[in-house]
């Protein structure tokens, strides 16, 4: 059998408690200066990550598998023949 590395990103769809959510909320309005020159959903995904960052809220008790992107596939350093062995080329 052949081994190749695939690397690849998955994607989460979190869902926040109220608690959660409101712990998001005040921290906007607690540090205004920090989300300034941000439009709104950019202030609470960088609450959010300033949050789970800190371990203040929980980002994946919610969460489902929303997506799956192979970023790219490389050689596998646990392969144990070189690539001329499987092409057969001495």
């Amino acid at each position: 059998m052949l081994k190749v590395e695939a690397v690849g990103t998955i994607y989460y769809t979190c869902e926040l408690s109220d608690e959660d959510e409101e712990k998001v909320i005040n921290y906007i309005k607690d540090n205004p200066e920090e989300f300034e020159y941000m439009d709104s959903e950019e202030a609470i995904v960088d609450a959010v990550n300033i949050l789970w960052c800190n371990n203040k809220i929980k980002l994946y008790d919610n969460a489902i598998e929303s997506d799956y992107s192979t970023e790219y596939i490389s050689w596998s350093e646990f392969e144990d023949r070189s690539a001329e062995e499987i092409l057969g080329i001495d």
